[in-house]
C-alpha cells in the first residue's frame, strides 16, 4: 500500500508542478529568431504567437561545445549543433498553437558532430506545446535527434514531434543497426533524455525515420506520462520485390538469423518506442529510475524496452500495439501493472536475458491476431519473477501461440552470432511463478528450473459477487442464491452507492438501514464471517451529468457519509467487522476532479464518471482490504472469500476489480 500511496503523491506533485500560469511579466514573441534568442535566457517567461513558422537556415542555431566529465570513458569535448538551444535556467516557454517546420536539408550540416534540432541543456525549464515537423526526407550527415534534453529538472509538456529523414529507411533493423551493420546507418531519432528529474507529459512522437521514439541514456529519475509514440511497418515481401536499393545491393542478406531476409514477415521501420540504454550523457553515468504512466506505443520495433536501466522501473496503465520485436521488457525488480498489448507481430513480453531478477508483471493480452506467424506469445527468462497474464475484456485470442520459458529472440540472435557458446549462456528460467489466464499453451524447456504455472482462475480464493447497479433491495433478492447457497467462509459486503445516489433507485435512510440489517442477519446466520465496508466518496460534478441534481436534498458525499455511519453502527450492534474504506480515500483527498488516478474521470479514462474506481483505484482497495484482513487475523488456509455488492465490487469482470487484485495478493503471500 505504501508504494501505491507514494505513486499517488508523486502524480499529484506532477500536476501541481506543471500547472504553471503565464505571469504578468510574460514576453510575447512572433518569430523563430526571437525564440532562439530567448531560449538562451534565464528566468524569463515567453509566449509565442500561434501559427506556422519555417526554420530554413542553420544560422538560427549554432555549435555548442560541452566537456565530458573526468570519469567518462569519452575524453575532451562533446560537440553538438542545434537550431533552437534552450540553454538558460528557470525559464518557461508557452508554445501552444505554434508549429515549427524544419527544412530537412538542415540535417546535412554539422557532419563532424551530433545534431539536435531542439536542444535543452539548461536546468529547471518548463516548455509547453513545442511542435516540430521535418519537411522533406533528407538524410542527416550524422546521428540526429529532434529534441535532446541534457539538463536537469526540466518539464516538457504536450510536445508534438514528427521526424523524417534517415538512411537506410524501409528495412527496420534487418540490415543492422550498429557499427557492423551491412549498410552504414545515418539515424534520426526523436526524443533523447540524458538529464535528471526530466518529466515528459502528454508528448506525442511520430517517427518516419530509422531511430528511436523516446529513449534515455544516462538519465536519472525520468517520468513519462500520457505520452504516445507511433511508427510505420512494412512487409518483407515488399522488400524482396525491390530491384534496387540497400537490401538489393547486399543480396537481401540480414544481420539477424538466419542471415537472409525471409518472406511473409512484417518489420517496423523505426526502432524502439520507449527505450532505456545502460548509460550515457556527459557524465557517462548509469541510466536509473524510469516511471511510465498511461503511455501508448504503436508500430515500433519494441514498445517499452526498459531492460537496461537500473531500478526502480515501473510501467502503469500503458499499451503496446503492433510492435514487432516485443511489447514490453523490464530489468531487475521491474514492475508492470494494469497494462496491455497484443502479440500481432512479436511477443507480448520478453525477458531478454537469464540474469534479470524479481520482476512483478500484470499484463492483459488483447485478442488481436494477424496473418503473420508469431512463434512465441511471451519469452520468459531470469529468476524470481511473479507474472500474471490474462485476457483483455475476457476475450480469448483465436490463434494459439505458446508462452515459452528459457527461450527468446535475443537468445536466438546471440547464438547465431556466437555459435560456439553453449546452450543456456543467454537464456534460462528459474524460480518463476506464472499465472496464465489466457488459455494459451505453455512450454517449459530444458532451461527451466523450479518454475510453476497456474493455468486457470477457477482456483481463485476470492469470488466476485458484485453486480452493476445493485442496491440493498437487489442484494436481498439474490443473497440466498448468490451467497448463502455457496457457504463462503468470509463475506465482504459494500453497498449503498446506488441506494443513495442513483436517481432511479434512491431510498430513504430508514429503508436502507432495514435492508442492510436483514442482509447482515441472513449472512451471519449462515455461518460466514462478515465484513461491512463503507462506500467510497464520489466526484459530484460528474455524478450530476448522469443524475438529476434536483432530487438531492443533501450533497452526494453527505449522503455517503451518513451511510457510512449507518454501516458502522450496524456492524457494532451485530458484533461484526467494519472497515472504513471511505476514510482511506478521504485521507488522500480523493477524488480530485480530473486530477487523481483512482476514480475514473476524463483525464485518466476519457469517461465522465466520478464514481467507479480505475484499475489503480481497485488495486488501492485490494491492498487496504488485504491489510485489514491480515491485521484482524481473518486470513486462514484454504478459505473462500466472497465480495458481495454493486458495480464498485464488480468492476471489470475481466480483471480490473478489487476481488481479482485481492486474490493475487492472497496467492502471492500464501
Amino acid at each position: 500500500m505504501k508504494k501505491i500511496i507514494s505513486l499517488v503523491f508523486m502524480i499529484m506533485a506532477v500536476f501541481i508542478a506543471h500547472a504553471k500560469p503565464v505571469s504578468k511579466d510574460t514576453i510575447f514573441i512572433n518569430s523563430v529568431e526571437k525564440l532562439a534568442k530567448y531560449a538562451a535566457k534565464s528566468n524569463v517567461v515567453v509566449k509565442m504567437k500561434p501559427g506556422e513558422y519555417a526554420i530554413n537556415s542553420i544560422k538560427i542555431g549554432g555549435l555548442s561545445v560541452f566537456k565530458y566529465v573526468e570519469n567518462n570513458k569519452h575524453k575532451g569535448d562533446f560537440r553538438i549543433g542545434s537550431l533552437i538551444h534552450f540553454s538558460g535556467n528557470n525559464s518557461q516557454y508557452f508554445l501552444t498553437g505554434v508549429t515549427l517546420n524544419i527544412d530537412g536539408k538542415l540535417h546535412d550540416n554539422y557532419p563532424k558532430s551530433e545534431f539536435s534540432e531542439f536542444l535543452v541543456s539548461g536546468n529547471n525549464n518548463y516548455i509547453e506545446g513545442l511542435k516540430g515537423k521535418d519537411i522533406g526526407n533528407h538524410v542527416p550527415a550524422k546521428r540526429v535527434q529532434m529534441l535532446r534534453v541534457m539538463g536537469d529538472d526540466n518539464i516538457i509538456k504536450n510536445a508534438d514531434l514528427f521526424v523524417h529523414g534517415s538512411y537506410p529507411y524501409g528495412y527496420g533493423h534487418l540490415l543492422g543497426k550498429g557499427g557492423n551493420a551491412l549498410v552504414k546507418t545515418q539515424k534520426h531519432s526523436v526524443l533523447l533524455v540524458e538529464g535528471t528529474n526530466t518529466q515528459l507529459l502528454g508528448c506525442k512522437v511520430v517517427s518516419h525515420a530509422f531511430g528511436h521514439g523516446i529513449f534515455m541514456q544516462g538519465a536519472v529519475n525520468t517520468l513519462l506520462q500520457d505520452c504516445y509514440v507511433e511508427g510505420k511497418k512494412r512487409s518483407t515481401n515488399e522488400i524482396l520485390a525491390e530491384t534496387s536499393g540497400p537490401a538489393f545491393s547486399v543480396g537481401f542478406k540480414s544481420d539477424y538469423p538466419p542471415g537472409v531476409i525471409l518472406p511473409n514477415e512484417i518489420k517496423s521501420l523505426s526502432e524502439d518506442g520507449i527505450r532505456a540504454y545502460p548509460s550515457g550523457g556527459l557524465s557517462g553515468r548509469r541510466t536509473q529510475g524510469v516511471t511510465v504512466i498511461n503511455c501508448t506505443v504503436k508500430n515500433m520495433r519494441s514498445g517499452f524496452d526498459l531492460s537496461a536501466n537500473l531500478p526502480p522501473t515501473k510501467i502503469v496503465g500503458s499499451t503496446a500495439i503492433g510492435c514487432q520485436e516485443k511489447g514490453f521488457s523490464v530489468g531487475d525488480h521491474g514492475v508492470i501493472e494494469h497494462s496491455k498489448g497484443d502479440a500481432l507481430y512479436g511477443p507480448l513480453i520478453t525477458f531478454v536475458g537469464n540474469n534479470i531478477k524479481n520482476c512483478t508483471i500484470d499484463l492483459e493480452l488483447t485478442d488481436a491476431v494477424s496473418e503473420y506467424n508469431v512463434s512465441r506469445l511471451a519469452e520468459i527468462n531470469g529468476s524470481g519473477h511473479h507474472i500474471t497474464i490474462r485476457n483483455y475484456q475476457n476475450k480469448k485470442r483465436s490463434v494459439e501461440t505458446p508462452i515459452v520459458f528459457g527461450e527468446s529472440f535475443w537468445d536466438d540472435v546471440h547464438r547465431y552470432r556466437n555459435p560456439d557458446k553453449p546452450s543456456g549462456t543467454y537464456a534460462g528460467a528459474k524460480n518463476i511463478q506464472l499465472f496464465n489466464y489466457t488459455g494459451m499453451p505453455v512450454k517449459l524447456n530444458d532451461l527451466s528450473v523450479n518454475c510453476t504455472v497456474t493455468n486457470s482462475e477457477q482456483k481463485n480464493k476470492v469470488v466476485n459477487a458484485g453486480i452493476g447497479g445493485n442496491s440493498t433491495t437487489d442484494l436481498l433478492r439474490r443473497v440466498d442464491k448468490d451467497v448463502l447457497a455457496k457457504h463462503p467462509d468470509v463475506v465482504i459486503m459494500m453497498v449503498g452507492t446506488n441506494d443513495m445516489l442513483n436517481s432511479n433507485k434512491m431510498i430513504d435512510y430508514e429503508t436502507y438501514t432495514a435492508n442492510l440489517e436483514t442482509l447482515i442477519k441472513k449472512i451471519k446466520s449462515n455461518g460466514s464471517e462478515l465484513i461491512l465496508m463503507s462506500p467510497i466518496p464520489v466526484d459530484s460534478v460528474y455524478l450530476f451529468t448522469r443524475h438529476d441534481r434536483a432530487v438531492f436534498k443533501e450533497t452526494p458525499n453527505e449522503k455517503i457519509d451518513k451511510v457510512g455511519g449507518i454501516v458502522k453502527a450496524l456492524a457494532t450492534e451485530n458484533k461484526i467487522h467494519f472497515y472504513n474504506l471511505n476514510a482511506e480515500f478521504k485521507a488522500l483527498n480523493l477524488p480530485q476532479h480530473n486530477q487523481d488516478v483512482f476514480i475514473k474521470n476524463e483525464k485518466n479514462s476519457e469517461k465522465k464518471d466520478g464514481v467507479h474506481p480505475t484499475a489503480l483505484g481497485y488495486r488501492f482497495i485490494a491492498q487496504n482490504v488485504y491489510q485489514f484482513l491480515k491485521a484482524n487475523h481473518l486470513l486462514k488456509p484454504d478459505q473462500n472469500i466472497m465480495c458481495f455488492g454493486d458495480s464498485i465490487t464488480r468492476g471489470d469482470g475481466g480483471g480490473a476489480n478489487y476481488p481479482t487484485y485481492l486474490n493475487e495478493l492472497l496467492v502471492q503471500n500464501n
